[in-house]
């Protein structure tokens, strides 16, 4: 994800510094507190390169607009997949690049993307957090796409099935087979299932004939 954002907007802009313009951004309150985040996250960050330029950069503040920035494909570098997911989302709409972006990962509309990212960072952040996913429903919903490029469902989603862990799954899936058709996590994820005998998987959402859908075949 984060490699799709630097390389389009980088490429498209002339500044490297083209996440502090605020002109690319619907919504100019969101706009500053995910610059924030970045940096925030940035000056935490334990990678070399970070700890480097924050030590060759004494007008470096994290916790204002204004000071030393770091060039885009540094900072993003360190960006938690929930603060990328949030600035997909409020990229303008009628930019051509968040349009080309939804385009890398198979998909034709840049909001089903985005709708689809914020579930994926709500799995992820229950996940991280060692809390329950058995028989929950999530908060943010998968939506079935209205065009695709890739394998998907024959089948469309059931409402049971966009709140439960098995539409993410789905979508995650979806999303690495457009990015990178070679992966294996299609064959590590049914040979997980199938040594967990024991559990019901039709209470994460694997329902019905779910194995015959082209995704998972």
């Amino acid at each position: 994800m984060r490699a799709k954002i630097i390389n389009h907007l980088s490429q498209a802009k002339d500044s490297g510094l083209w996440y502090l313009d605020e002109s690319l951004f619907e919504r100019s309150d969101y706009y500053e507190d995910f610059v924030l985040d970045l940096k925030y996250e940035f000056d935490r960050s334990t990678e070399p390169f970070a700890k480097e330029y924050i030590a060759e950069h004494s007008n470096w503040d994290w916790e204002s607009m204004v000071g030393d920035n770091p060039d885009a494909w540094m900072i993003l570098e360190s960006a938690t997949f929930g603060t990328l997911s949030k600035m997909y989302k409020n990229l303008k709409s009628q930019l051509p690049e968040r349009a080309a972006i939804a385009n890398d990962f198979g998909l034709y509309s840049a909001k089903e993307l985005s709708s689809w990212l914020e579930a994926i960072s709500v799995l992820r952040n229950i996940i991280a957090h060692h809390s329950r996913l058995w028989n929950r429903s999530l908060a943010k919903q998968i939506t079935n796409p209205k065009g695709h490029r890739d394998k998907w469902l024959l089948n469309p989603l059931t409402d049971n099935q966009k709140k439960k862990p098995y539409g993410v799954v789905t979508a995650m899936l979806y999303l690495c087979n457009a990015v990178y058709p070679e992966n294996q996590i299609k064959e590590k994820l049914l040979s997980l299932i199938d040594n967990s005998t024991s559990i019901p998987i039709f209470k994460y959402g694997f329902t019905g004939d779910w194995r015959k859908e082209p995704i998972w075949k």
